[in-house]
């Protein structure tokens, strides 16, 4: 093998354009492949961060009437749902819910508004992750009137400078005061996204009503909340299935105001994280997969042209006893060493490319910001460049290993070309080239022309020189309706007279903007007298 990598080298230096064509090639289409298995390392095949992460899954509801199709971990559920689940299951060690807040933190500096995750006491021991100071919350902190925080290590960071001695010290959210209890460690961040919490509170502020009425949390039927669960030691998903399948089954027999429909899916978290990415990341590895073949044939397109330039090296190496294998096998030594070489260059050129790749991708994929090169991306690069330097070689190298003695001498001696066989096949290669091409350019073509056509859609109202802005109303001062109407009645008269200023409006969530709310209403008719209808998302 070393005699076979130094001919081959020196082969290769005698022709270092070819060989560089080669290996731009192979860098493009591997560099290519090598950037979507980055994404997909990151975003489906990289553990989560949690103690036995594949033990971990989502609870997504669903209506029955649609089908479980589409559910992901945005699938939401009411909190006395999520009780029973807890309380009645015989496969799960732990159940927890959570949801996203905005709040408003004041501590005597400026007021800072930030993501909150609220969370039950449940959900740091189900992950297995601990605090780097302090505590995470107890099982008593669940309940009304506890106002406890665990803070996020960047939040703590840079909101107060990383103070060892934060613990037990109290800050204001929303108005109102809250005692840290923990920090947590630089690599934790739940929910996995783009844009994760920045401190956690436990869900007790939620079962508190403000008007003495009932709570979010004692509403069945209120779904906004998110589930997850672990399994007991042994236990299964199609176990975890069955048992919730039988609970749910229940649960629509003892409430069929709220639970009619509700069924409930039992999927790995990660397989649910990135459930509405899937259709992007099959795209973006068919794509990959296609540029990598075409490279790949017109690569043995090359190498079948440069073996006629040998066709007498080749015969006068077999006339002098050199064996079949032995062809093949430095042919395919060189073939690998430009894959290698090839892999090599692709690998700088998917580093390079992968911060231009984020910006294409949806914000909204779980973990797209952990795009990074690490151990098993370089093995996938190695096991590519080697793989498709061996296929691109490998006809070739058999075609060169059956030449016709006495016809190659004698071809080669009048300054002949290939036989027809060797023009058949590299036609054969030519036409299959050509037919990858056309069908890479066909899908690229499409997708550019889907994308203008998006850009021209008529959403159905002008955004031209609309501005948004975000608000977030701390509870203990607008806790009310009519409290939280007169603010933005009072808001919205004092931007109506700003220079430059048209018209002004306030709205739950803005047209266009990926979130959704639904509200269930009732109405009564001479032929309906009455009926229940959830509005569309």
């Amino acid at each position: 093998m070393t005699q076979n990598i130094r001919y081959a080298l020196r082969t290769l230096a005698k022709q270092p354009a070819f060989a560089a064509i080669i290996i731009i090639t192979f860098a493009l289409g591997i560099g290519a492949n090598t950037a979507v298995f980055s994404v997909l390392n990151a975003v489906l095949l990289r553990p989560l961060p949690f103690k036995e992460p594949e033990k971990i899954m989502a609870l997504a509801p669903y209506d029955v009437r649609l089908g479980a199709d589409n559910v992901n971990d945005k699938s939401t559920c009411s909190y006395p749902d999520s009780l029973d689940w807890r309380a009645q299951n015989r496969v799960f060690e732990r159940v927890a819910v959570y949801t996203h807040r905005s709040l408003t933190l004041t501590d005597g500096k400026e007021a800072t508004h930030i993501q909150g995750g609220l969370v039950s006491a449940d959900l740091f021991p189900l992950l297995g992750v601990q605090p780097l100071l302090g505590r995470v919350f107890l099982p008593n902190e669940d309940e009304p009137g506890s106002r406890v925080v665990v803070l996020s290590h960047g939040l703590w960071q840079r909101r107060f400078g990383g103070d060892p001695t934060i613990i037990r010290k109290s800050l204001t959210l929303d108005g109102e005061q809250f005692q840290v209890v923990g920090v947590m460690p630089a690599t934790f961040s739940f929910p996995i996204a783009a844009f994760g919490p920045e401190l956690w509170t436990s869900i007790s502020i939620l079962r508190q009503s403000k008007d003495g009425g009932q709570s979010m949390t004692e509403q069945r039927g209120n779904d906004f909340l998110r589930c997850i669960a672990r399994l007991k030691p042994g236990g299964s998903a199609n176990q975890a299935q069955a048992n919730i399948d039988t609970i749910a089954a229940a649960l629509r027999g003892q409430y069929p105001d709220s639970n009619t429909n509700v069924a409930v899916k039992v999927l790995p978290l990660v397989n649910a994280m990135v459930a509405d990415a899937h259709t992007a990341l099959l795209m973006l590895c068919a794509m990959a997969g296609c540029v990598l073949l075409v490279a790949c044939v017109n690569i043995a397109s090359l190498l079948l042209a440069r073996s006629l330039s040998r066709q007498k090296e080749i015969s006068i190496r077999a006339a002098l006893g050199a064996g079949r294998w032995q062809i093949v096998k430095q042919l395919l030594t060189e073939s690998g060493l430009l894959g290698t070489l090839g892999g090599l260059a692709g690998l700088l050129i998917a580093v390079w490319g992968l911060d231009s790749l984020k910006t294409f991708l949806p914000a909204d994929i779980p973990r797209i910001d952990q795009l990074s090169p690490d151990l098993r991306v370089l093995l996938f690069t190695a096991v590519v460049s080697l793989s498709v330097g061996t296929l691109a070689g490998l006809l070739p190298a058999w075609r060169a290993s059956h030449p016709n003695l006495a016809g190659s001498l004698n071809d080669a001696a009048r300054g002949s070309s290939e036989g027809s066989r060797g023009r058949r096949t590299r036609a054969a290669l030519v036409v299959l080239e050509i037919l990858l091409a056309v069908v890479l350019l066909a899908t690229a073509g499409l997708l550019v022309s889907s994308f203008l056509r998006l850009q021209k859609v008529r959403p159905g109202f002008d955004p031209t020189n609309v501005m948004t802005a975000r608000l977030a109303l701390p509870e203990e001062r607008y806790g009310k309706p009519p409290q939280v109407a007169d603010f933005y009645t009072r808001l919205l008269a004092r931007i109506a007279i700003l220079p430059g200023v048209r018209d002004a409006s306030a709205a739950w969530w803005i047209p266009l903007s990926g979130n959704e709310i639904a509200f269930n209403f009732e109405f009564k008719s001479a032929r309906y007298p009455k009926h229940s209808v959830r509005s569309p998302k």
